[in-house]
């Protein structure tokens, strides 16, 4: 079988909600057999205030399927969905 990538990119304007989301997600991610090969983590701020963030990430996954199976789970599904960034984030499958 041919390995898989997402291509992903979020961006999230709520600090709290950003920084949860890096918390959470990146280990679920590990959970589910992705393996992240690249990061980009980027939070805009000035001296007083944290204005969220945006993280892009390659995950490499064992497959097309798996990587479908990640994306599609209830747990990713309802995570995105219940803090309200489904619209945050762009996904793409490349394999």
């Amino acid at each position: 079988m041919d390995k898989a990538y997402w291509l992903k990119q979020a961006r999230i304007a709520n600090t709290d909600v950003f920084i949860e989301y890096v918390k959470t997600i990146v280990p679920w991610l590990k959970s589910v057999g992705g393996t992240i090969i690249a990061k980009d983590v980027n939070q805009n701020s000035d001296l007083n205030e944290w204005d969220g963030g945006q993280l892009g990430l390659i995950i490499e996954f064992a497959s097309k399927d798996a990587a479908q199976e990640a994306f599609d789970s209830k747990i990713f599904q309802e995570y995105i969905k219940g803090r309200g960034i489904q619209n945050s984030l762009s996904l793409s499958i490349i394999g």
